[in-house]
Protein backbone atom coordinates (compact mmCIF):
# COMPACT_ATOMS: atom_id res chain seq x y z
CA UNK A 1 0.00 0.00 0.00
CA UNK A 2 2.80 2.70 0.81
CA UNK A 3 5.13 1.75 -1.97
CA UNK A 4 1.75 2.12 -4.41
CA UNK A 5 1.10 5.74 -2.16
CA UNK A 6 5.02 6.95 -3.23
CA UNK A 7 5.12 5.41 -6.58
CA UNK A 8 1.45 7.47 -7.18
CA UNK A 9 3.09 10.43 -5.64
CA UNK A 10 6.43 10.23 -7.63
CA UNK A 11 4.57 9.78 -10.60
CA UNK A 12 2.46 13.08 -10.28
CA UNK A 13 5.37 15.40 -9.33
CA UNK A 14 7.52 13.90 -12.24
CA UNK A 15 4.09 14.35 -14.25
CA UNK A 16 3.88 17.96 -12.85
CA UNK A 17 7.56 19.34 -13.47
CA UNK A 18 7.26 17.22 -17.27
CA UNK A 19 4.18 19.93 -18.15
CA UNK A 20 5.80 22.59 -16.50
CA UNK A 21 8.67 22.20 -18.71
CA UNK A 22 6.69 21.86 -21.72
CA UNK A 23 4.37 24.55 -20.56
CA UNK A 24 7.05 27.16 -20.19
CA UNK A 25 8.99 26.41 -23.65
CA UNK A 26 5.51 26.50 -25.33
CA UNK A 27 5.33 29.83 -23.49
CA UNK A 28 8.66 31.13 -24.65
CA UNK A 29 7.95 29.85 -28.52
CA UNK A 30 4.43 31.73 -27.93
CA UNK A 31 5.93 35.32 -27.13
CA UNK A 32 8.88 34.90 -29.76
CA UNK A 33 6.11 34.16 -32.47
CA UNK A 34 3.96 37.05 -30.71
CA UNK A 35 6.82 39.69 -30.76
CA UNK A 36 7.89 38.58 -34.48
CA UNK A 37 4.40 38.86 -36.04
CA UNK A 38 4.02 42.24 -34.98
CA UNK A 39 7.65 43.49 -36.04
CA UNK A 40 7.73 46.91 -37.93
CA UNK A 41 10.34 49.00 -39.38
CA UNK A 42 12.31 51.11 -37.15
CA UNK A 43 11.95 54.90 -37.63
CA UNK A 44 14.72 56.29 -38.79
CA UNK A 45 15.64 59.70 -37.88
CA UNK A 46 16.81 62.40 -40.66
CA UNK A 47 19.71 63.57 -38.62
CA UNK A 48 21.88 62.29 -35.47
CA UNK A 49 25.31 63.05 -35.50
CA UNK A 50 26.75 61.54 -32.42
CA UNK A 51 30.04 59.67 -31.69
CA UNK A 52 30.24 56.63 -29.97
CA UNK A 53 32.77 54.10 -29.92
CA UNK A 54 33.18 50.91 -27.44
CA UNK A 55 34.94 47.70 -27.60
CA UNK A 56 34.15 44.39 -28.13
CA UNK A 57 35.41 40.72 -28.29
CA UNK A 58 34.84 38.22 -31.46
CA UNK A 59 34.09 34.86 -30.29
CA UNK A 60 37.68 33.56 -29.74
CA UNK A 61 38.45 36.67 -28.02
CA UNK A 62 40.23 39.20 -30.15
CA UNK A 63 39.59 42.56 -28.79
CA UNK A 64 37.87 44.86 -31.58
CA UNK A 65 37.02 48.78 -31.58
CA UNK A 66 33.90 50.31 -33.61
CA UNK A 67 36.16 52.35 -34.37
CA UNK A 68 38.13 50.88 -36.63
CA UNK A 69 34.86 50.33 -39.01
CA UNK A 70 35.41 54.03 -39.84
CA UNK A 71 34.70 54.26 -43.49
CA UNK A 72 32.06 51.68 -43.72
CA UNK A 73 28.45 52.33 -42.56
CA UNK A 74 27.97 50.24 -39.35
CA UNK A 75 24.76 47.68 -38.31
CA UNK A 76 25.31 47.46 -34.40
CA UNK A 77 22.52 45.82 -32.85
CA UNK A 78 22.95 44.61 -28.69
CA UNK A 79 21.52 41.64 -28.27
CA UNK A 80 21.14 38.54 -25.73
CA UNK A 81 20.03 34.76 -26.39
CA UNK A 82 18.13 35.47 -23.00
CA UNK A 83 15.88 38.18 -24.87
CA UNK A 84 12.89 37.13 -26.19
CA UNK A 85 12.22 40.08 -28.66
CA UNK A 86 15.82 39.80 -29.76
CA UNK A 87 15.39 36.43 -30.76
CA UNK A 88 12.12 37.28 -32.46
CA UNK A 89 13.62 40.14 -34.48
CA UNK A 90 17.25 37.92 -35.38
CA UNK A 91 15.65 36.07 -38.58
CA UNK A 92 15.08 40.22 -40.11
CA UNK A 93 18.71 40.92 -39.26
CA UNK A 94 19.52 38.11 -41.01
CA UNK A 95 18.28 39.11 -43.91
CA UNK A 96 19.28 42.48 -43.39
CA UNK A 97 22.94 41.02 -43.65
CA UNK A 98 22.03 38.47 -46.57
CA UNK A 99 21.41 41.81 -48.49
CA UNK A 100 24.90 43.70 -47.67
CA UNK A 101 26.63 39.90 -47.33
CA UNK A 102 29.26 40.75 -49.71
CA UNK A 103 29.43 44.74 -49.63
CA UNK A 104 32.70 46.16 -48.32
CA UNK A 105 31.12 49.46 -47.43
CA UNK A 106 28.63 47.90 -44.99
CA UNK A 107 29.67 46.10 -41.65
CA UNK A 108 27.79 43.95 -38.84
CA UNK A 109 28.36 43.80 -34.86
CA UNK A 110 25.73 41.35 -33.82
CA UNK A 111 26.71 42.05 -29.77
CA UNK A 112 25.63 39.60 -27.37
CA UNK A 113 25.75 40.47 -23.37
CA UNK A 114 25.59 38.18 -21.13
CA UNK A 115 25.98 35.50 -23.44
CA UNK A 116 29.03 33.37 -23.99
CA UNK A 117 31.04 32.37 -26.75
CA UNK A 118 29.43 27.99 -26.71
CA UNK A 119 25.99 29.81 -25.84
CA UNK A 120 26.41 31.78 -29.16
CA UNK A 121 28.09 29.49 -31.41
CA UNK A 122 25.13 26.82 -30.12
CA UNK A 123 22.58 29.40 -30.76
CA UNK A 124 23.60 30.17 -34.28
CA UNK A 125 24.22 26.82 -35.41
CA UNK A 126 20.43 25.82 -34.00
CA UNK A 127 18.64 28.95 -35.85
CA UNK A 128 21.50 28.83 -39.36
CA UNK A 129 22.30 31.98 -38.91
CA UNK A 130 25.45 33.06 -40.38
CA UNK A 131 25.74 36.70 -38.65
CA UNK A 132 28.94 37.93 -37.24
CA UNK A 133 28.25 37.27 -33.80
CA UNK A 134 30.52 39.19 -30.92
CA UNK A 135 30.42 39.40 -27.38
CA UNK A 136 30.00 43.06 -25.06
CA UNK A 137 30.37 43.54 -21.81
CA UNK A 138 28.47 46.15 -19.74
CA UNK A 139 31.57 48.19 -18.80
CA UNK A 140 32.68 48.18 -22.52
CA UNK A 141 29.08 49.75 -23.20
CA UNK A 142 29.62 53.58 -23.30
CA UNK A 143 27.10 55.57 -20.48
CA UNK A 144 26.94 58.06 -23.31
CA UNK A 145 24.90 55.33 -25.51
CA UNK A 146 22.30 55.74 -22.90
CA UNK A 147 20.33 52.57 -22.97
CA UNK A 148 18.59 49.96 -20.83
CA UNK A 149 16.67 47.71 -23.05
CA UNK A 150 17.44 44.87 -25.36
CA UNK A 151 17.61 44.68 -28.34
CA UNK A 152 18.79 47.82 -28.88
CA UNK A 153 20.81 48.18 -32.43
CA UNK A 154 22.85 51.80 -33.95
CA UNK A 155 23.42 52.46 -37.38
CA UNK A 156 27.00 54.59 -37.85
CA UNK A 157 27.64 56.72 -40.73
CA UNK A 158 30.38 56.30 -42.25
CA UNK A 159 32.38 58.82 -40.50
CA UNK A 160 32.08 57.26 -37.40
CA UNK A 161 28.91 59.35 -36.14
CA UNK A 162 25.95 57.35 -34.74
CA UNK A 163 23.30 58.01 -37.65
CA UNK A 164 20.40 56.23 -35.69
CA UNK A 165 19.50 54.96 -32.60
CA UNK A 166 16.67 52.30 -31.95
CA UNK A 167 15.70 50.53 -28.76
CA UNK A 168 13.35 47.40 -28.98
CA UNK A 169 12.47 44.71 -31.60
CA UNK A 170 12.01 45.78 -35.13
CA UNK A 171 11.51 44.51 -38.96
CA UNK A 172 15.17 45.40 -39.88
CA UNK A 173 14.67 43.96 -43.54
CA UNK A 174 12.43 46.29 -43.90
CA UNK A 175 13.33 47.85 -47.42
CA UNK A 176 12.75 51.55 -45.35
CA UNK A 177 16.60 49.97 -43.63
CA UNK A 178 17.78 49.16 -47.20
CA UNK A 179 17.10 52.69 -47.80
CA UNK A 180 18.56 54.22 -45.48
CA UNK A 181 21.75 52.20 -45.65
CA UNK A 182 22.15 52.73 -48.99
CA UNK A 183 21.78 57.08 -48.15
CA UNK A 184 24.16 56.75 -45.82
CA UNK A 185 26.40 54.39 -48.02
CA UNK A 186 26.28 57.26 -50.76
CA UNK A 187 27.35 59.79 -48.06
Amino acid sequence: MKKRFWTGFFTGILTAIVLGIIGSVAFVKYAESTIADRLTAPELPKELKENFDFRYSTLTGETKYVSGLKGKVVFVNFWGTWCIPCVAEMPTIQKLYDSYRNDTDVAFVIASRLDNAAQIKAFAAKHNYTLPFYIISDKDIPASMNFNQYPTTFIYAKDGSVAMKHVNASDWADTSVISFINKLKAQ
